[in-house]
């Protein structure tokens, strides 16, 4: 996971000198939240918590106006158990390119698309079986959801932000997350 948080740092980073060097118009937000997650597998809900990690760059005059990019990291907090199945998330890592109306002001509620790809390792463990009973894999796949922020203080750069996002969804199985938190702007 830390070696996932590094790229997507490191990425977001030469971006930032890049577009220091030509002068583009850009804004930076990093973000910290609080997330709940549904998991649905076998007909059972599992609800484990994370925290996540974001950072995305955001064009913000031209031809792009509006258009970004986002990293996403999360960590877990706490498991859930369901019938003797505990499921634990052990890391979740995404990245979106971000559509958002360019005639939002700072101080206007903003809503951006997300549109991506998002990784998800599960681990599950059944105490009665054992080793046998522990079990653990990545889903991944393309992503999507809605992210909202509104300024916490008006004529300050901190934002409540507040995401719905579908990480994973097949037959058997689907991951969601509703996730709130706070952003500042550079």
């Amino acid at each position: 996971m830390c070696k996932r948080l590094a790229i997507i740092i490191s990425a977001l980073g030469s971006i930032t000198s890049l577009s220091a060097q030509a002068e583009l118009p850009v804004a930076f937000h990093v973000s910290g939240q609080a997330a709940y997650t549904k998991v649905k597998a076998a007909g059972e809900n599992f609800s484990p918590s994370l925290f996540q990690f974001k950072a995305d760059i955001e064009v913000t005059d031209g031809l792009l106006d509006g258009i970004g990019l986002q990293g996403l990291v999360a960590v877990p907090v706490s498991d859930a158990t369901e019938n003797g199945l505990t499921l634990e998330i052990k890391q979740q890592s995404a990245a979106y390119i971000t559509l958002t109306n360019p005639d939002t002001q700072p101080e206007d509620l903003k809503v951006s698309i997300l549109l991506g790809y998002a990784s998800t390792e599960i681990e599950t463990q059944l105490p009665a079986l054992g080793e046998v009973g522990s079990n653990k894999d990545t889903f991944s796949d393309f992503s999507y959801g809605i992210s909202v922020q509104d300024p916490i203080i008006e004529g300050k750069p901190y934002y409540w932000t507040l995401d719905l996002i579908r990480y994973y969804k097949d037959d058997n199985l689907s991951v969601d997350g509703i996730s709130l938190g706070v952003t500042y702007a550079f």
